[in-house]
């Protein structure tokens, strides 16, 4: 299943409720403070399909002047991530431009226990070793710095108020939203499984189309191993901006 223009449309029209609730759900987790800020910020974490849609719909709504940076970010995030440690690409400075509509992956980190969060880091190794491995096959090697790369369990995080919180907290929290998730239907599952929860790739391959994305990704990546150059990944980010520009005023009207 494709994401076209249409679908995403239909979407944002008919999760109205659900985005809602997903901010209900939200705010039933602590507010928090870290002296270590934007050190989490290290890369675009992965999302339901509805935390997807409420950053898009929260680009639809943007000035286009902070909307055009955020996209070429995005862009740039999509192409290049399997080869460089890249930022957030909502991160402007030391500032999240999203932050009271961040992801749960953003609002978790530092509150889960240290014992779970290296079971999740572990997770995340083993998708990266499989991720590697399925480019390898492609005879492309992807640098060890970027796959064995994983942000650090943080001691600072702290909890504003006398709230408590835990994993079972957290993981209530990630089961509700992804259960008001799954009411998109099969759009859930698709972003799930074609589009790796990757908001970039949900973006650059609605306007390049899904193949070409793929296509495009695997040749720049491939370049920039070869030369540590990006002139064709800048002539192509200012091709699909302008793109992504006209996508989201589209979506707006």
């Amino acid at each position: 299943m494709t994401f076209s223009r249409e679908v995403i449309r239909e979407l944002l029209a008919g999760s109205a409720g659900q985005r809602l609730a997903l901010q209900e759900t939200y705010a039933q987790l602590p507010s928090t403070r870290c002296r270590r800020r934007t050190h989490c910020c290290s890369l675009l974490p992965e999302m339901s399909l509805l935390e997807a849609l409420t950053a898009v719909q929260l680009l639809v709504d943007m000035v286009p002047r902070q909307r055009h940076r955020l996209s070429r970010r995005l862009i740039h995030y999509f192409f290049l991530n399997p080869v460089e440690i890249l930022m957030c690409p909502f991160l402007e400075g030391q500032e999240c431009v999203i932050y009271q509509n961040r992801f749960l992956g953003c609002r978790a980190y530092g509150l889960w226990s240290k014992g779970y969060y290296q079971q999740q880091t572990e997770h995340s190794r083993k998708a990266k070793r499989f991720s590697q491995e399925q480019w390898q096959k492609l005879g492309v090697s992807l640098p060890q710095e970027v796959v064995g790369f994983h942000v650090d369990y943080c001691p600072y995080v702290a909890v504003e108020g006398d709230v408590q919180v835990g994993d079972e907290n957290l993981l209530r929290a990630s089961d509700t939203i992804e259960a008001i998730s799954e009411q998109l239907g099969p759009w859930h599952d698709s972003f799930r499984q074609g589009y790796f929860s990757d908001l970039s790739f949900l973006l650059v391959s609605n306007v390049l189309g899904l193949q070409e994305a793929i296509q495009l990704k695997f040749e720049i990546v491939g370049n920039f191993l070869a030369n540590g150059k990006q002139e064709r990944l800048a002539k192509i980010v200012e091709d699909v901006v302008d793109k992504l520009d006209d996508f989201f005023e589209d979506l707006k009207s």
